[in-house]
């Protein structure tokens, strides 16, 4: 009889936790609090229009890649599935002029040194790490603590072009990088998309992801993604049940017996993966003492690894246009969200798909890049008055409105709110720790959390998975230690850890 895994949360690393679970022979079963897989990473509808939460881009996401095998295996891009190429990551505006991140190398690089000759020499620079940047593949075969030495030196090989990129700009902010540059509007597109601290080897290897033509996004959005990967799941034979929020993990000892649901169910199981977010896990699940140490001191340093979400705002737009491009970043005349003054945002035209909205009209999205500070200021707004917490949302979203009408005369009249989320709405829908959807944010001072432990230390058949366990997080990460999971409980039984596609 097979030995069963239960795993707890129906995100991306407990859906690909279960997918690799079904494959190595185990008998799974996923349980997810909300009524649909796919954690944050999702979307919905409103008024027949689909509102995406989450996939901006993907990572390594073409042939050539190792991580390709995995987006192919896990459903989200399985054959068949059309995958759209924005021509740009974003474009950036200022002061009557524009520039654009493109996904042609060369046009990108053309029109910067002709906005700004004066900057040249920092502009080849760039454009020479980010042409580098596009050979960073991440490792997928088996985790990095499990890998001998030879396999640590191919992987080593394979990366080598990555090298000068870290070497150039792993203790450089973001910040940092945009003070190189002279001109006004090339400081603003460097800043524009990340936050200030954040390490500016990370936006450089974002946008070589998306100049190596492996940045695509899967056509359909983040919640057909997800579908089609409890879909691949579940016909492993794979269990899926939503709707089951997990109370507690059962630890007798040094083991787990399995799990306790909300409703008072108790599961039995050889071995368990958590793949929630992690101070949710050791907050609530287990027990803080089983942390790891490295992980604790990040939660516990809230100075040097901040953390970051988002307030968004989806309207329906009377039309189709190009005159909104895909992210595009402006100044505004100014609104107060959070108790700060915005004076520059971002509007997204979601057009490019073509069955997302009702014929004729299409999804305009404002993302504003939010701190712990606001999170905080919309939790205990949110815990203490709900009418105000709705009343400011609504106000927020209307001022928001004001600005897209300002900006984008011709949108006057012709835009609808279908729906305004806060930070905290994170948190309430998928227990993220202060609204974050990636993981720490990794600054100069930050730790090196490059690969945190994917064992419960003192629990022998307890694993975690998810987008926490390395940085920076996000849906590549959250696919492979979901991956990663099942092969430290094949390595514990002492199993062949290579698992096929």
């Amino acid at each position: 009889m097979a030995q069963k895994i239960v795993i707890i949360g129906g995100g991306i690393a407990g859906l690909s936790a279960g997918i690799y679970a079904q494959k190595a022979g185990f008998d799974s079963v996923v349980y997810e609090k909300h009524s649909v897989p796919g954690g944050q990473c999702t979307g919905w509808m409103r008024e027949g229009h689909y509102i995406d939460n989450c996939i901006c881009w993907m990572t390594c996401a073409k042939e050539g890649y190792d991580l390709w095998d995995i987006w192919k295996d896990s459903g989200i891009c399985a054959d068949g599935v059309e995958i759209h190429q924005h021509d740009y990551f974003y474009k950036s505006e200022f002061n009557g002029q524009s520039i654009y991140l493109w996904r042609d190398i060369k046009r990108a690089k053309k029109e910067m040194l002709e906005l700004s000759p004066q900057d040249k020499k920092e502009i080849n620079k760039f454009f020479k790490y980010v042409k580098l940047s596009e050979s960073l593949d991440v490792p997928v075969k088996k985790p990095l603590d499990m890998m001998n030495i030879f396999e640590l030196t191919l992987m080593g090989l394979k990366m080598i072009k990555m090298v000068p990129v870290i070497l150039k700009y792993s203790k450089m902010s973001i910040g940092d990088l945009a003070k190189k540059f002279k001109h006004p509007l090339l400081q603003k597109v460097i800043t524009d998309y990340m936050p200030l601290d954040y390490l500016a080897h990370l936006f450089v290897t974002a946008y070589g992801t998306i100049t190596s033509g492996g940045g695509g996004i899967p056509v359909g959005g983040s919640l057909a993604a997800m579908l089609r990967m409890a879909d691949r799941y579940k016909k492993l034979g794979g269990k899926l049940i939503c709707n089951a929020p997990v109370e507690k993990v059962l630890i007798e000892g040094n083991k787990t017996s399995g799990v306790l649901l909300a409703d008072g169910t108790k599961v039995d199981a050889d071995f368990v993966i958590c793949s929630t977010d992690t101070y949710h896990t050791f907050e609530k699940l287990i027990d803080k003492k089983y942390m790891p140490k490295l992980l604790k001191k990040s939660y516990d340093d809230r100075e040097n690894n901040p953390l970051g979400s988002s307030f968004h705002v989806a309207f329906s737009y009377d039309g189709l246009t190009d005159k909104i491009a895909g992210r595009t970043f402006f100044e505004c005349d100014g609104f107060n969200l959070a108790g700060r003054k915005i004076k520059r945002m971002n509007s997204k035209n979601y057009s490019f798909e073509k069955t997302q909205a009702p014929e004729g009209k299409s999804v305009i999205q404002v993302k504003i890049l939010e701190n712990e500070k606001e999170y905080l200021y919309w939790k205990n707004l949110y815990e203490t008055d709900k009418d105000r917490y709705d009343r400011e949302k609504a106000q927020a979203a209307s001022d928001i409105q004001k600005a897209l009408e300002e900006h984008y005369p011709f949108t006057k009249g012709k835009l609808k709110l279908l729906d305004v989320w806060t930070p905290y709405t994170y948190t309430r829908y998928c227990n993220a720790y202060r609204g974050v959807y990636m993981t720490f944010i990794t600054t100069k001072k930050s730790p090196d959390l490059t690969n945190v432990p994917g064992v419960v230390k003192g629990v022998s058949n307890l694993f975690l998975a998810g987008q926490w366990l390395m940085v920076p997080g996000g849906i590549p990460v959250a696919l492979v230690t979901g991956k990663y999971a099942v092969q430290r409980i094949l390595k514990l039984l002492k199993k062949s850890v290579i698992i096929k596609p």
